[in-house]
This record gives structure tokens, C-alpha cells and sequence, in this order.
């Protein structure tokens, strides 16, 4: 199974290592591409044309895939899957520690894309209007409550997804839980 591994908020693709190199033991094939800027300042929109072309170059045209998402990742996934075509090559998408309804962190730094990621902005809302798009995959959405980062916690709580909860001290210590693996492992 392909498997594309998206980054979240000033990050690379190498964040993803440890779940990586547990999936490919498996003998999935994991692409975690770097979408530049990493801050998301010209926008989600932006990081999702760069995923989708990252993609084409990447995976053969013909194959189906999988998607996981961490953080802003899987916002960008979302993007790439309703608003660029992506729907049609993917059957699954994870994300993990995404802020589907947005966080107030994101009042935090300047930008385009994190603007995007504020708690009720126009962007979060246009997503959610498209949401019957993703009908034909399916879709996991894993979170911590103690997650600092995803305020309000439960802005990680996708309504249309199979949502799973974990106990891991921080945001960025999700992609190196061995019990998120083995689910996600399960679920492919």
C-alpha cells in the first residue's frame, strides 16, 4: 500500500520518522514529502496544489493511496481531496492532532494559513460545506486531550470521521505512539 505522510505547522516531512519506519516494516511504501513554506503563509490552498504535484510525480497515476495527515496536514489533505481531485485516487485518510473546527493557537503567527486555521474562519467553513465529497473514503480523526496546541481540544473531533482518543503528553509526541501505529496499522 502507498502511503503519503503530510506534515503539519513549521515542520518537514522527517517528522514523520517513526511511523514511517513502522509502516514500511510492514511493507507499505511511505512518501513524506517537505510542502515549503512550511509556515503556510501564501495558504492551505497553496501546500495542497504542492501535495497534489508532489503526488503525480511521486505515485504512479493509476494507483489508489492513503492519506495521514498531522495537524495542519490533514487540513491540507482535506483541501487536496475536496477541492483538487483527490478524492479520486484516495480510500483513507488519518489524521492526527488536526484542528478540523480551528485553534485559537493560530492567533498566534502572521500568515495566510493560519489565519485559515482560526476557529470559525471562512476557510474552515467552506471545507465543512464540501464535506459530502468524502462520503466514498474512509475517514479516521486521532487526538490527545492534552494537546496544547488544538485549543479547544475538541476541535480535533471531525463529525463525519471515526474519532479515536489517546494519551500522549504533547501535539508532536502523537507520531511517535506506538498504540496510534498499531491503529493505524488496523485501519488500513
Amino acid at each position: 500500500m502507498n502511503i503519503v505522510l503530510v506534515h503539519g505547522f513549521i515542520s518537514t516531512g522527517k517528522i514523520f520518522f517513526y511511523i514511517k519506519k513502522k509502516l514500511e516494516a510492514q511493507g507499505h511504501k511511505c512518501f513524506a514529502p517537505t510542502l515549503k513554506p512550511i509556515d503556510a503563509k501564501y495558504g492551505i490552498e497553496d501546500l495542497a496544489i504542492k501535495l497534489k504535484d508532489y503526488i503525480e510525480n511521486k505515485l504512479e497515476s493509476h494507483c489508489k493511496f492513503v492519506l495521514v495527515g498531522f495537524s495542519l496536514g490533514g487540513i491540507i489533505c482535506r483541501y487536496y481531496l475536496q477541492e483538487l481531485g483527490g478524492i479520486k485516487k484516495v480510500n483513507k485518510l488519518f489524521t492526527i492532532s488536526s484542528p478540523h473546527y480551528g485553534s485559537y493557537m493560530s492567533y498566534l503567527y502572521p500568515g495566510k494559513g493560519m489565519k485559515q486555521l482560526r476557529p470559525q474562519s471562512d476557510f474552515l467553513k467552506y471545507l465543512e460545506t464540501k464535506e459530502f465529497l468524502l462520503k466514498s473514503i474512509n475517514l479516521f480523526s486521532y487526538r490527545t486531550p492534552l494537546d496544547l496546541m488544538i485549543i479547544p481540544n475538541n476541535s480535533s473531533v471531525w463529525k463525519i470521521a471515526t474519532n479515536k482518543r489517546f494519551i500522549s503528553p504533547m501535539h508532536s509526541s502523537m507520531l511517535i505512539n506506538s498504540i496510534i501505529v498499531k491503529e493505524i496499522l488496523k485501519g488500513l
